[in-house]
């Protein structure tokens, strides 16, 4: 089983379009191809439409700058309903075809979930990573992907967040790192590289009708989205630690280079400063947070008062209560945010809220 992984718009389509040519089967149906692009994704749609489902479930973004996001899908990665489903259809897919490619932009969240059910399926799992330069990543994103509104900034944090973890995840397991422009200037060059790495001798054993397949998904003109980090507005700190880890990547991409135990030790402490750099800016910018909740906190329910004997009724006050969803008393309507907490929470798991919690709530969603 080869994983293709690395962050969108960095030649993980094409590397798997060629390689799917020359003897790999990537299961359909396809994603089909679009302007963004033109020569086909390469990527099974049951894999893109379980991604995207658990992704959403994890409330994570496909390149996400959060360091603590990795902890949201790693629960999902440990889900043995999520595992089954996987595991059923990666083994139907085992069993009619010895070489199985799978590629996905989201897949690098879930690698550790595809990995451990690829090894109980008993294949041997192999991890090719595409790098193409952040600020072209970037800008690529940034004329392809314009409805997202993401800043530049943000892009860039997504893409090294992403990669640390993409290269922590698969250290375990044979792998290759393949760069984008050596793809494009001469492709058997880097796929005879991978084939030997990874000994997969099919790669550079197909015969001359899969190879004329392959050259004809390779154009130059491919690559369209070139730039600098003059051409975008990112941080001169955050630009430093991207370069620092660029080169790092670069010399694993390099088996001349002398990588190995150095590398890996400065990626770590590369991870451990952007987690630190993340938090930093999440602390400076705790006021506009603060701005964005205060409304919802400051919200409170409206209730007419009851008139008394011969007194003329009240205006609606406003008045603060345990939610009736996580206490007793009244059941909230059922399509309240209250109502939904009171059908997901049994009632045993509600009596173990502490009482200052479940006020702290009702100021917040009653």
């Amino acid at each position: 089983m080869l994983l293709v992984a690395g962050s969108g718009r960095s030649g993980t389509s094409l590397f798997a379009s060629v390689v799917g040519t020359l003897g790999f089967h990537v299961p359909r149906p396809w994603v089909k191809a679009d302007d963004s692009n033109p020569r086909g994704f390469g990527e099974p749609q049951w894999v893109v439409d379980r991604h995207m489902r658990l992704l959403q479930q994890a409330n994570v973004h496909t390149s996400d700058a959060r360091p603590t996001a990795w902890a949201d899908t790693a629960k999902l990665c440990l889900d043995e309903q999520v595992s089954a489903e996987v595991s059923l259809w990666l083994q139907e897919q085992l069993s009619v075809h010895d070489q199985v490619l799978i590629k996905d932009p989201r897949l690098l969240w879930f690698l550790p979930l595809w990995c451990r059910v690829g090894e109980e399926l008993d294949a041997t799992v192999h991890v090719v990573t595409m790098l193409r330069h952040p600020a072209e990543v970037v800008r690529s994103k940034l004329h392809w992907y314009q409805n997202m509104g993401l800043f530049d900034a943000n892009r860039a944090a997504g893409w090294l967040n992403t990669m640390f973890f993409t290269e922590r995840a698969t250290r375990d397991y044979r792998r290759a790192f393949v760069q984008f422009e050596d793809l494009l200037e001469d492709w058997t060059q880097p796929i005879a590289r991978v084939s030997a790495q990874l000994e997969i001798p099919s790669l550079v054993n197909a015969r001359a009708r899969e190879q004329l397949s392959a050259d004809s998904l390779v154009d130059s003109s491919l690559h369209r989205s070139k730039a600098t980090w003059e051409d975008l507005d990112v941080p001169k700190g955050l630009i430093y630690l991207i370069e620092q880890v660029w080169e790092d990547l670069l010399s694993l991409a390099d088996p001349e280079a002398d990588g190995g135990e150095a590398v890996l030790g400065r990626l770590d402490e590369h991870r451990e400063e952007y987690v630190a750099f993340y938090s930093h800016a999440e602390q400076v910018a705790q006021s506009t947070t603060l701005a964005a909740v205060r409304p919802l906190r400051q919200k409170r329910p409206s209730t007419p008062a009851v008139a008394g004997a011969g007194a003329a009724a009240t205006p609606a006050t406003t008045q603060l209560r345990p939610p009736a969803s996580l206490s007793p008393g009244p059941e909230p309507p059922e399509n309240s945010r209250l109502g939904l907490a009171r059908r997901l929470i049994p009632a045993r798991a509600r009596r173990l809220i502490p009482l200052r919690l479940k006020r702290a709530l009702a100021e917040l969603f009653g």
